[in-house]
């Protein structure tokens, strides 16, 4: 930094000049790191909402298929009783199927409190107290994840892009510091005129305007808190190594926690298409076979008990295994910030 001053007959130039000059890039990088925490909150919010949202489509479905097997049961007693008033069978039989129906009302009863508290937690996250309305498909279906493991998506996942940005703030604010532990330089420079009668080597002497005296003087000054400003750089720089080594390992946290995902992914689905290519037909059968073979008294009521339940079992553990590949592609696109 310079200025020059002249007054009646004197001027005077002065420069002040440091190595380096910075100013503090905290203000100007606090906007980033804010966005960066932003985008951390709207990928969990989005996680959170994806989570009940599907996970109140696979109730709505799984209460759809309670009550068909509520009235599997319902048939059950019915051809029981008739039997029994027939005289073929004897009343444990009903109380079996009896018992059996009151198993699938308690799961009804279960599923739909299940779904009242989903839809408090959906309401919660929403921030409303208005009644949300979910629109069903007319079929259950499994979510896709067309996703091939790329490092680049992890690199940008908020949460890293946030630690790198805090090293980034640490190394502006260190070269900060440095400027301000710098050495300052200081040049002056005086051109004068003194106008009169003077006394120079014993003799009397006139000046006037024309005669100049010219005096220049250069200086060095050093911060008194220097010592200071090291430890604060030092400070920085172990700023900056912990956010780059927080920044590493949460990359590949999240990397490692892509491959588990991607990987439960593909068991998801493989077990998803063995319900829906064998073991879902094959229940659709049961049921069908068991239910004439018992109007026919061609199966006891333990085979035909034992058929109820295990085509039960299949057909809740297909809508299961749809809910299982729905919250593994919600647990991907979350970690890819998606």
């Amino acid at each position: 930094m310079g200025y020059s001053i002249c007054y009646r007959h004197t001027c005077f130039i002065s420069i002040n000049n440091r190595a380096f000059v910075g100013t503090s890039m905290g203000d100007t990088l606090a906007t980033p790191v804010n966005e960066f925490n932003k985008e951390i909150t709207t990928n969990e919010l989005a996680k959170q909402v994806r989570t009940y949202f599907y996970q109140i489509e696979y109730l709505h479905f799984n209460q759809t298929k309670l009550m068909k097997l509520d009235s599997l049961y319902q048939d059950f007693i019915r051809i029981a009783t008739v039997r029994f008033n027939a005289g073929d069978i004897k009343k444990i039989e009903i109380s079996t199927a009896e018992t059996q129906k009151g198993e699938i009302n308690l799961l009804l009863n279960q599923n739909k409190i299940y779904l009242k508290n989903v839809y408090k937690n959906l309401k919660t996250v929403l921030n409303t107290d208005d009644e949300i309305e979910i629109p069903l498909n007319k079929n259950y279906q499994p979510l896709k994840a067309e996703y091939v493991l790329d490092s680049t998506a992890i690199a940008n996942h908020p949460t890293v892009k946030a630690f790198y940005q805090e090293m980034e703030i640490a190394e502006k604010n260190k070269n900060v510091e440095k400027s301000q532990g710098l050495p300052e330089f200081s040049l002056g420079y005086t051109n004068q005129s003194i106008i009169g009668f003077h006394t120079v080597n014993g003799q009397e002497k006139y000046y006037n305007a024309g005669n100049r005296f010219n005096v220049a003087n250069i200086g060095v000054s050093i911060p008194l808190t220097f010592g200071a400003t090291k430890a604060r750089i030092q400070s920085l720089d172990y700023q900056k190594q912990i956010a780059q080594s927080n920044a590493k390992f949460q990359q590949k946290q999240l990397t490692a926690q892509l491959e588990n995902a991607l990987n439960q992914y593909q068991q998801d689905v493989q077990q998803y298409e063995y319900y829906v290519n064998q073991a879902l037909p094959n229940a659709e059968k049961i049921v069908k076979s068991g239910q004439l073979g018992y109007k026919t008294g061609e199966i006891s009521y333990v085979e035909y008990l034992f058929a109820l339940q295990t085509a039960t079992n299949i057909q809740l553990k297909y809508l299961e295994s749809i809910q299982q590949v729905n919250q593994s592609v919600i647990t991907i696109n979350s970690l890819i910030n998606q």
